[in-house]
């Protein structure tokens, strides 16, 4: 017997709500969870300009057992956040755990893709920003459900939605085939196909190349089994397929979520070679981005925000004039705005002691200290590009003083070596804005 896909998906999702966590956890990752979650995010990579709306209506598809609900929650504060899925298991422990968490008012509907409209309608509602995460690959028809999204969407409003990965993900589609060959993805599995799957992947070689790429020593949890081995509907694809489906929904590509995880210059530690110089001078976003996807598929998610068409073009920092940074505004992202985030760049500072939170958050390459400087200004307000230049040419020789005499303690009785030129300055702040915008912790704003 032929069961309906959405069907198929719900039964999963009813037996186990994903992630698969109690309500009193966040599951969320941290800062760079908020940074995600957050609409100024998105804002920013689409206009270049620091949103700062508080009346944002936030739709959340798929919304699971509420972790990206939550993360949404804490990202958007004052933000009318609204979530639907298929299943009611899901959706039970989701409002569990928005109401453990302190969000009491946010509401969730048992409702498919395919009917968001009839929400539209009885509520009046039009949603500043979407958020659908491991989703869209579990429909039949993306295309049409990114239209139904698109439909729900302001004129200004973008939407986050994302893919798995064919590339990255081309093993584990190998073990869906090999359970569907068992006839394991005829019905939704339950312990019983689970023991068997584990009972063959034990029983194999070591060298054997679906148990080498699949079967981790870390996780062989029934969890792990059905979210990989026999998820219903999963599907994979590349980003010529995602660019084309958006092209098919009458929606425009903004950005990747994670811009620094596709940086193709970053693959070539020593230098790249002139005919691929070429190539990147005169790639399109799709082309570039299809490059990296073929040259080294590591990321499970094709992550991307999307909009109506008619975006405003914008000058790419990489590109600004001197005059541009000269009247430029720099922003700590609004997400980090925290006390506890300035307690923490203030003892790194006072510590001389890089901090893992904040490791975490910037490309590796980055000396972490001076990164935790910089942050550490910003907090406190925003500030014009000459003015962080001024303090720049004053604190970082002080901080490079104080770390050659002590790794623990700052002394006020050591003598800094002196100032760095205004043209210093200005360059090595220049490439660590630039870096640290791709890395979404700064906001940088030109004046118009």
């Amino acid at each position: 017997m032929n069961i309906d896909p959405n069907e198929k998906v719900r039964q999963q999702f009813d037996l186990m709500p994903y992630p698969n966590l109690p309500a009193n956890q966040t599951g969320g990752d941290g800062d760079r969870g908020l940074i995600l979650h957050s609409f100024a995010s998105a804002w920013y990579a689409k206009t270049q300009r620091v949103g700062d709306r508080q009346d944002l209506t936030i739709l959340d598809v798929g919304c699971g057992s509420g972790v990206t609900t939550l993360a949404l929650a804490m990202a958007n504060p004052n933000a009318k956040i609204v979530g639907i899925d298929l299943s009611e298991a899901s959706l039970s422990l989701a409002r569990d755990r928005l109401n453990y968490h302190g969000f009491p008012k946010t509401e969730f509907h048992k409702l498919p893709i395919e009917e968001l409209p009839n929400l539209k309608d009885k509520q009046g509602l039009q949603f500043d920003y979407i958020n659908c995460e491991d989703t869209l690959y579990l429909l039949n028809d993306p295309v049409l459900g990114l239209k139904v999204m698109g439909s729900v969407l302001a004129p200004e409003g973008l939407l986050r939605v994302n893919v798995h990965s064919l590339y990255q993900r081309t093993d584990f589609f190998r073990a869906q085939a090999f359970s569907r060959l068992l006839g394991f993805l005829d019905r939704n599995p339950t312990e019983d196909e689970y023991q068997q799957i584990y009972a063959i992947m034990e029983a194999l070689g070591d060298g054997t190349l679906l148990k080498a790429n699949t079967w981790t020593p870390s996780d062989k949890s029934f969890g792990f089994f059905l979210m990989n081995y026999v998820i219903q509907e999963d599907k994979g694809f590349t980003i010529p397929e995602v660019f084309q489906m958006l092209r098919g929904s009458n929606l425009e590509f903004v950005s990747m979520i994670n811009p620094a995880d596709w940086r193709l210059p970053n693959l070539f530690p020593e230098h790249i070679p002139n005919g691929f110089v070429e190539f990147l001078d005169h790639a399109t976003p799709e082309q570039n981005l299809h490059a990296y996807e073929l040259l080294h598929p590591v990321n499970r998610l094709l992550d991307i925000w999307c909009g109506h068409s008619g975006r405003s073009a914008y000058t790419e920092i990489s590109q600004w004039t001197e005059t541009m940074w000269e009247s430029a505004t720099v922003h700590l992202h609004p997400a980090l705005r925290t006390e506890a985030f300035f307690q923490i760049l203030d003892q790194a500072i006072a510590q001389l002691r890089p901090d893992s939170n904040i490791q975490k958050l910037h490309n590796s390459k980055l000396d972490s200290l001076t990164v935790t400087l910089c942050l550490r200004f910003l907090w406190k307000r925003e500030c014009k590009f000459s003015e962080l230049v001024t303090y720049w040419s004053i604190h970082k020789p002080r901080l490079e003083a104080y770390r050659k005499v002590s790794t623990t303690i700052v002394s006020e009785r050591v003598t800094p070596t002196g100032k760095l030129s205004d043209r210093q300055a200005s360059d090595e702040l220049r490439f660590l804005l630039g870096e640290l915008v791709i890395d979404q912790l700064v906001m940088i704003e030109k004046d118009i």
